[in-house]
């Protein structure tokens, strides 16, 4: 045996036993599954006489006030006003008068709805009534937390910001302060880092240096630095991760400002002249501006929605932070930011005891009197995580980050006095959020278990709902959508909550008693390929089984009495909607089961949809076209004569003649069949230098205007067929390959 293998077999035989399988605790919970289900199928006496025991005897009295009228004019008039409400909603402009009206309505059909829920318990037994109080707590909580986050679009106001930076524009040929531009990098790949050093060098503004902070210690990293002549620096050691490689940056630099990005995140060539002016406030610390990515969300791209509904997190970058910069609350992202060097090194630098530095260092700035200003403009664009591995990741680290900051006590006092009472509530509005796993969990495994245990969490028939609980359903779904400017659909929340729950609510476990623990990744893996279809059943196996329960348990009370006289169950009151409640949760599993199927990504370049008028030069010879497609390694090009086909071979070179860009290629391949009466030609880019890759960088990421660095917008109801039709259109199991 050779030493190498030696070695490894005695470094094998050292090592603590292996935990236990994953298939183990599978075989656990499917074993328990069947436990449940052999009780359900028996139809034991006790079991039989569950709903007896667990639900009202008698159908409650409601209070006279509450008494709903037996007339389906009056009966159905909440309803019809809510259908009217949102109806008018489309046309009516956003104002503060318009938004206060809005908001009336939604506090009385609440009121409303809250207090019939008071009578609406399941008082039978005191297990059904404490699962029933439970479940009207995370209701309540979940219903104020979406109120305090809505209350202030009073004030909302998202274009103020973008007036003063136009304002602010004309003065900058006298206010010109150094900008030392950061891009911290840990192992991300070179293609990567080089693409957002060459963004950088792009921006429109003299008095700029870029540094790239290599926490990975790669003479190839460095290589490029000085290839494309920035500066490049790597600190002897990784300690506090991110923020140490921020805090070794400030301490190795001495620009007037500092601008931060990703090294997956590329600059628009006017970010410093929208945001440098700001800063002729000397109380403004840092100003932040949102997150947009040129790629679809995992959930979106294998949803088959690619382009067409809004990146999970626009709603906060576009209504929250707009919001939060009304009172000064605005959150540090971590990127795509400028901020002043003074204002950092008299709090200390960046904040290093969290997983994450960039919230609480934006904490820190605030409790020290410091603004921190949002401008509502995409000025940015970066990759968002391709797999739903690598996005839940990244999110459980931000959840994490959230949670720690309420754990950091004197370092970090936010429920002090040195903040503001809006400031407070918006920090009280995030903790209410970071327990969203929780109310989710309820959400979903609290109907399952009274459908299935035949108890009822709303003691009341469906008519009562009809009259006190649909208007108000209606009027939550729709009008915060509209609240938020179409950047916010409740059903789809409910698709991502449920996405994250089980993971989050394990996370959220395990930093609850160990705050600063380390878990999971530390870096969200970016770009990556991979040939084959992922199913992740570690992940969205909750999903299966909830599917399969309710179906089980759909089949035993309704289709096995069918079949034999002794499956009957007793019926119980809040029957009809309880199974209403799981039929939606069922929906939603269904989403949240397809979204979680990766699809290949067999493509390293994102393709966009870039039609320009081009030709191809070959041997001297000019065939024109146009241009289908373009990525950073390629295009899809399209003849105009077909008879030119005959004359492409080998290598080219393809002409751009709006952008005055030539660049060599290799022919790919043609493609067999028409599209539109014209065949595709697919090319190859043969880069011929950093002139022609800049070039192409600014064409595709740094010129803003282009169609895929807008914000996506749609209306609520398309929002909601979309949600069906995901649900109904399995396409993530019967799309056999995917390119993009």
């Amino acid at each position: 045996m050779s030493f190498p293998n030696l070695l490894r077999r005695s470094q094998q035989s050292s090592l603590p036993p292996n935990p236990i399988s994953p298939w183990a605790w599978g075989f656990l919970c499917l074993s328990l599954a069947v436990f449940i289900i052999a009780l359900l199928s028996l139809n034991l006496s006790w079991f039989q006489n569950l709903p007896t025991y667990l639900n009202p005897q008698l159908t409650r009295d409601l209070p006279e006030s509450l008494q709903f009228p037996d007339e389906p004019s009056k009966l159905l008039q909440p309803l019809l006003i809510a259908t009217a409400l949102l109806l008018l909603l489309t046309v009516l402009p956003h104002h503060p008068v318009s938004h206060l009206i809005v908001l009336v309505f939604l506090l009385i059909y609440g009121l409303r709805y809250f207090i019939w829920r008071l009578f609406a318990l399941n008082s039978g037994h005191w297990i059904s009534l404490t699962f029933s109080i439970i479940f009207l707590l995370a209701e309540s909580l979940y219903v104020l937390s979406l109120l305090v986050q809505f209350y202030p679009t009073l004030v909302f106001n998202p274009q103020r910001r973008s007036r003063q930076a136009d304002e602010q524009e004309d003065i900058l040929h006298e206010f010109s302060p150094s900008v030392a531009i950061w891009i911290p990098i840990y192992n991300e790949d070179p293609r990567i880092i080089r693409r957002t050093i060459l963004a950088c060098q792009l921006i429109n503004y003299d008095n700029k240096e870029i540094y790239v902070l290599d926490d990975g210690h790669r003479p190839i990293i460095q290589a490029i630095a000085e290839e494309l002549n920035v500066h490049y620096l790597s600190r002897p050691n990784n300690t506090h991760r991110k923020a140490g490689n921020l805090n070794y940056a400030l301490a190795h630099t001495e620009s007037d400002l500092i601008a931060v990005f990703d090294c997956d995140f590329l600059p628009f060539h006017n970010f410093l002249q929208r945001t440098i002016g700001f800063f002729i406030d000397d109380d403004i610390a840092l100003v932040q501006t949102p997150q947009h990515y040129y790629n679809s969300d995992f959930h979106n791209r294998n949803l088959g929605l690619d382009y067409v509904l809004p990146n999970d997190m626009d709603y906060f970058f576009h209504y929250i932070q707009p919001l939060r910069d009304q009172f000064n609350s605005v959150i540090c992202c971590g990127t795509s930011y400028v901020a002043r060097r003074s204002a950092l090194e008299e709090v200390g630098g960046y904040y290093t005891d969290c997983i994450v530095e960039d919230f609480q260092t934006g904490t820190k700035l605030l409790l020290n009197r410091w603004r921190v200003v949002y401008l509502n403009e995409v000025l940015s664009i970066g990759e968002v995580p391709r797999h739903f591995s690598e996005y839940l990741q990244q999110r459980l680290r931000w959840m994490q980050g959230n949670i720690q900051l309420y754990c950091s006590g004197e370092k970090l006092p936010i429920w002090s006095q040195r903040l503001t009472t809006w400031q407070r509530l918006f920090y009280f509005s995030l903790l209410i959020y970071c327990l969203t796993p929780l109310m989710r969990a309820v959400y979903i495994l609290f109907p399952l278990l009274s459908f299935l245990f035949g108890f009822t969490l709303i003691a009341a028939p469906p008519v009562e709902y009809l009259h006190y609980g649909l208007p108000f359903v209606l009027l939550i779904y729709g009008a915060t959508s509209w609240l938020a400017y179409k950047h916010y659909f409740l059903y789809w929340t409910e698709v991502y909550e449920s996405i994250m729950c089980w993971p989050s609510l394990h996370r959220l476990v395990q930093v609850l008693l160990n705050p600063f623990g380390h878990f999971g990744s530390l870096v969200t893996a970016k770009g990556e390929l991979d040939n084959r279809k992922r199913f992740n059943w570690h992940l969205s196996w909750p999903f299966v089984a909830y599917l399969i329960l309710f179906s089980l348990g759909f089949c035993l009370r309704y289709l096995a009495p069918l079949l034999s006289p002794n499956f009957v169950r007793s019926p119980f009151e809040g029957e009809g909607l309880m199974i209403i409640w799981n039929f939606y949760n069922a929906m939603l599993m269904l989403v949240c089961l397809f979204a979680c199927i990766d699809q290949p990504i067999r493509r390293q370049f994102e393709r966009y949809p870039y039609q320009t008028v081009a030709c191809l030069e070959v041997d001297g010879r000019k065939l024109w076209g146009v241009t289908q497609d373009l990525s950073e390694g390629g295009a899809s090009f399209v003849l105009r004569n077909e008879r030119d086909l005959q004359l492409i071979y080998g290598q080219a070179e393809l002409v751009l003649l709006r952008e005055e860009l030539r660049i060599p290629v290799n022919v790919l391949r043609i493609s067999r069949k028409a599209i539109n009466g014209h065949r595709q030609i697919g090319l190859e880019f043969k880069i011929p230098d950093k002139a022609a890759e800049q070039m192409l960088i600014r064409l595709l990421y740094v010129d803003s205007g282009l169609w895929w660095h807008q914000v996506r917008r749609t209306s609520a109801l398309d929002a909601f067929l979309l949600l069906i039709r995901s649900a109904l259109n399995p396409h993530a199991l019967l799309t056999r390959y995917r390119d993009g």
